[in-house]
């Protein structure tokens, strides 16, 4: 009976016990995400351009046709051309993102590529055999599809191509 102090005062007790109940699941998981991302297993989801799942969904297999598409990627992009330019190439070439079905049916990919997927693509240390987790860089249980010197040119031109933007709104006062 919540009209007397005793009955809000138990329901304010079994209130907070769930809530500490609540947080305790959530850091356990956290918990074992993470040390499951430092053994450089693949969490699942969509499995990144370039790799399918294996037949449990556990681990990431390299996709030969996409792969080579990667390596084309990482290729023109270190040979001097702008994010831009590499997907204006890949798109002239009629190439598209994966395409599939989640598991709710709904339909996903099939696009041209853009400079926010090529973007995506070169940042991402998948293609060289790791995982990031946590501001951290651990090996992964994936096959590499780039080697570390043709990533890390990409990562440098990355960072040579950084534009800094300033901020424009509301500047006068």
């Amino acid at each position: 009976n919540t009209n007397t102090s005793m009955g809000r005062l138990t329901l304010n007790i079994l209130l907070s016990f769930a809530q500490f109940e609540r947080e305790i699941i959530s850091e356990r998981t956290k918990d074992k995400m993470g040390a499951c991302r430092k053994r450089g297993k693949w969490l699942g989801g969509r499995p990144p351009y370039g790799y399918d799942r294996d037949k449990d969904g556990k681990k990431l297999l390299v996709s030969p046709e996409e792969a080579k598409i990667v390596k084309a990627i990482f290729n023109l992009y270190n040979q001097g051309n702008s994010l831009l330019k590499v997907a204006k190439i890949l798109n002239e070439k009629g190439l598209i993102t994966r395409e599939g079905l989640e598991k709710s049916g709904k339909k996903y990919g099939g696009h041209k590529f853009c400079t926010t997927t090529i973007q995506g693509i070169v940042k991402s240390v998948l293609y060289v055999g790791k995982v990031s987790y946590a501001g951290q860089i651990y090996n992964g249980e994936q096959e590499a599809i780039i080697d570390e010197e043709t990533f890390k040119q990409a990562q440098e031109r990355l960072k040579q191509n950084r534009v800094e933007r300033k901020v424009t709104k509301n500047t006068e006062c």
